[in-house]
């Protein structure tokens, strides 16, 4: 079962509310739309063991572009981006026309502010690309190749929520020039349509570091991204939360997939979208079996003060509060394992705070105080509404200020086979004191 990896409470909640990111992804005209690929980490495995030295945890398979290889073949899934002849990008960055009833008539906002927010923005990602992006300023948008277009308006509502904040035309923005005599390569040519970024929502203008997170989102399309990553933490992520502030850039994920893209070749070919994992039925991965195998060198935290031997072979990602690992890759998996540092002084002080949070997700099925660490500890089984998925939740209380949050999760008709290996990784915790 596809799942994209959550941060427990008390580490990051982001909820898909408020305002949203959603680059129009037209079809191509000269015929209909097939259907679209769904990223499998079992076609993921298989690109990846022809490609040993890709970065993770990424996101590629869902950075794809599907395109004809001519007539009478078969689709391809290739990775498409800009070459480094093209670099440095031209970039037009048109000004916002502020009309005064958005304008605050006693602070009000300079349109070169949200012009200097896309030059950070731009900066920023030839920072993050190690030099593998470069941009340069053009004054006509007839030089350019990348043409930032700033509305001084608020961005048009999608359904009864969602506001468009933020669009790239792709399109068919991947063309095909020729087969390369390497079957595993295509010789392809990118471009990017016009990027259109709101500066005002339904409650005003938009601070220049929200138009400079709107704008890190797009140049990622522009740059090459076709769809969305399934992670909400990530830069990519489709929905970002209400009047958004986040100030970090590119998450671990952003960052691995990009530069990923960039160091394959142009054109790379990732699967045949007609012979992919879950066109041929394959049956998905099933539970562990045996005994549990840790990692022998343990994850060391040194940040939060704590270690733990994680399940063997699983992908680790390192977060801002501790470390999940899961038994596949990050946006899909069928179990996953987190320790979260939460600095609440007492396990009843987090639970005053979260309890309501943790008892909105499903119904408790049993719960019992422990020792874990030799530190003292509750443990509570969740079951989803539905059923179909089970959290084991521990909380250990450290004494000095943190309690430690550590969420462990499958489906529920397979808690039996992990139960063991949860169980064993927990007894694998040190708490360092601080």
């Amino acid at each position: 079962m596809r799942r994209a990896l959550r941060f427990a409470a008390g580490a990051a909640l982001f909820a898909a509310t408020g305002c949203a990111l959603l680059p129009g992804h037209a079809p191509s005209p000269e015929r209909p739309a097939p259907p679209p690929y769904q990223p499998d980490r079992r076609d993921y495995a298989t690109f990846r063991a022809a490609w040993p030295d890709l970065l993770e945890p990424n996101y590629l398979p869902f950075m794809v572009h599907r395109v004809s290889r001519g007539p009478g073949l078969a689709d391809a899934l290739v990775f498409c981006r800009w070459d480094a002849t093209d670099m440095p990008l031209a970039v037009w960055i048109e000004p916002p026309a502020i009309p005064e009833s958005l304008q605050n008539e006693f602070s009000p906002h300079d349109p070169a502010d949200y012009v200097a927010a896309v030059e950070r923005a731009l900066a920023l990602w030839e920072r993050e690309m190690d030099g593998l992006v470069r941009f340069r300023r053009v004054d006509s948008e007839g030089e350019a190749r990348i043409a930032i277009a700033l509305r001084g308006e608020a961005a048009p509502v999608v359904g009864e929520e969602r506001q468009v904040l933020g669009s790239t035309r792709l399109g068919p923005s991947c063309k095909v020039e020729g087969q390369d005599p390497d079957a595993e390569r295509l010789r392809v040519r990118f471009a990017a349509g016009p990027l259109s970024i709101y500066v005002a929502d339904e409650f005003g203008l938009l601070s220049d570091d929200q138009v400079e997170w709107i704008a890190l989102h797009e140049i990622g399309h522009a740059l090459g991204m076709r769809g969305h990553s399934p992670i909400p933490a990530d830069l990519m992520y489709e929905v970002v939360r209400d009047r958004v502030t986040v100030r970090e850039g590119l998450s671990a994920e952003d960052g691995n997939s990009f530069v990923s893209l960039y160091s394959l070749p142009n054109g790379t070919v990732y699967a045949d979208p007609d012979s992919t994992a879950q066109a041929r039925g394959d049956v998905p991965p099933l539970p562990p079996t045996g005994p549990p195998m840790l990692a022998l060198a343990p994850h060391v935290d040194s940040r939060l003060g704590f270690r733990v031997q994680l399940p063997h072979g699983w992908t680790r990602v390192e977060t801002p509060q501790g470390v999940a690992a899961v038994d596949g890759v990050s946006w899909d998996y069928s179990a996953s394992y987190q320790v979260v540092v939460s600095g609440q002084p007492s396990i009843d002080d987090y639970l005053e705070r979260y309890g309501a949070w943790y008892a909105s997700r499903g119904r408790l099925l049993h719960g019992h105080e422990l020792i874990v660490a030799r530190h003292r500890a509750v443990q509570g089984v969740l079951a989803s509404p539905e059923d179909e998925r089970v959290e084991e939740i521990t909380l250990i209380e450290s004494g000095d200020g943190r309690v430690f949050v550590v969420t462990a999760e499958c489906e529920a008709s397979q808690y039996e086979a992990y139960a063991p290996w949860f169980d064993a990784v927990l007894a694998s915790l040190e708490i360092e004191p601080r």
